[in-house]
């Protein structure tokens, strides 16, 4: 483990967010009768989940790929609400997705030569 596991604070803060959350689910599955508490126990465990897996994969998000272009990932999220908007055009944004994904890399290829 490098000596920095827990330096940043914001991760640090993320892991006692993720600890209280699955803590607070468990407390109201176990102790919860009623049908809030179920809930509020799969919401709280769901959650604590999500940022589990974000305390995870904090390292990586902190350095972005140097291969992959800024644009793609733009890209990416633009077609993700258009499809939660619209799901039917999926068959429209997938083949655009994937022809500006493939010119937006070959044109850092190109640039990168020069």
């Amino acid at each position: 483990m490098p000596n920095d596991f827990f330096a940043d604070r914001r991760r640090s803060v993320l892991l006692l967010v993720v600890v209280l959350m699955m803590t607070l689910s468990v407390v109201a599955w176990w102790f919860g009768d009623d049908n809030a508490s179920r809930f509020a126990a799969a919401a709280m465990g769901r959650i604590g989940l999500v940022l589990g897996a974000l305390w995870l994969a904090w390292p990586s998000l902190r350095r972005p790929a140097q291969w992959l272009p800024a644009g793609v990932s733009v890209i990416g999220v633009v077609a993700l609400m258009v499809l939660a908007a619209q799901p039917r055009l999926i068959f429209a944004v997938l083949p655009a997705v994937g022809t500006l994904m493939a010119l937006t890399v070959a044109v850092k290829t190109f640039r990168g030569r020069g």
